[in-house]
């Protein structure tokens, strides 16, 4: 079996283990399984609502039966119920989602267009100054947890500086669909992209730089350097064909990592996309809800590893020669 063909696989299998993870779970815990199903506790419910929770629920069917009512609720789009918040999983996700990509999908553009060109130019330029200062300072804020970092910017730039706001995607008063409503929203998104920009870059630019300044050392590298090729030549039409592969694989895989960045960053800066919406299933216990975010965000991340090495596969000649 081609390597593409494994990993698609091994990416399906993990979907399919949190999708039986998902079911399982709430069935396998102690107690009464329409608890950890509704969300609402046994001293809550009444006789009657136990009975009917029972019965929507199919408690009294078989696992196997069970489990084919899942399946039917994620093959329809709807997720399951949430009877904490009375309507479908998905209505409640899709509502908050398109915030939550707002922030996902500019924090990872801008994430790996920084690492890729700071990378490039500090590997192809090692021990010089760029490469000394840049590099220490990122494996320094490597070790930063994403809500510090979000909670410094806050300080200095909103509370201090007053030059962003810190909190919402959108003023109050402004009307949709106007050009102040989309420039006000594009001030409200930096301080939370630049905050996930800031948590994911060290880990990519490290990649990018150890990468390139492996390649630097090739024999074939020294020889076009001796032929007079700017180092501008160098790094675009030499080194990064040879590492566009692992960093489209790198962008992703961070799409799912960036992911669980934007639900803690949506909390810190008040957003009210799906990392309020999992604060509010947890702490209300909304067990459907929980499993149907989960179940979201593991899709994306398996569809983006999916589409990192089908592009890997269209973008580089050596590896379609392998597979064949």
């Amino acid at each position: 079996m081609s390597k593409y063909r494994k990993d698609i696989l091994i990416a399906l299998l993990c979907f399919c283990f949190i999708i039986v993870l998902n079911f399982l779970l709430p069935r396998m815990l102690p107690g009464n399984p329409i608890a950890y199903l509704t969300g609402f506790s046994e001293e809550d419910m009444t006789v009657k609502q136990i009975e009917y929770y029972r019965e929507a629920l199919h408690l009294s069917d078989s696992l196997p039966k069970q489990f084919l009512y899942y399946l039917k609720s994620l093959l329809d789009g709807s997720l399951g119920y949430s009877f904490k918040k009375e309507d479908t999983v998905r209505n409640l996700i899709f509502k908050r989602l398109g915030y939550t990509v707002e922030i996902t999908l500019s924090g990872v553009f801008f994430t790996s267009l920084l690492a890729l060109f700071m990378g490039l130019r500090a590997g192809t330029k090692k021990e010089e100054k760029l490469d000394k200062i840049l590099t220490p300072a990122t494996i320094v804020l490597n070790t930063i947890p994403t809500f510090l970092i979000g909670i410094i910017l806050i300080l200095f730039l909103s509370f201090r500086l007053k030059l962003f706001p810190y909190a919402n995607l959108n003023s109050p008063g402004i009307q949709k669909g106007t050009f102040l409503y989309f420039r006000n929203r594009i001030h409200h998104l930096v301080l939370p992209v630049l905050t996930l920009v800031l948590a994911q870059f060290p880990s990519r630019y490290l990649l990018v730089r150890n990468l390139a300044a492996d390649i630097a050392d090739e024999k074939y590298i020294l020889y076009a350097r001796t032929r007079g090729l700017s180092n501008r030549a160098i790094r675009y039409h030499y080194i990064l064909p040879n590492i566009s592969s692992p960093f489209i694989n790198m962008v992703g895989m961070s799409v799912g990592t960036a992911l669980g960045g934007t639900l803690v960053i949506e909390n810190l800066f008040s957003i009210n996309g799906m990392g309020t919406l999992l604060s509010e299933a947890v702490y209300s216990l909304d067990y459907p809800l929980i499993q149907g975010i989960l179940f979201v965000t593991t899709a994306f991340m398996t569809l983006s590893i999916i589409i990192s090495d089908g592009l890997c596969l269209l973008l580089d000649p050596r590896q379609r020669k392998r597979e064949k």
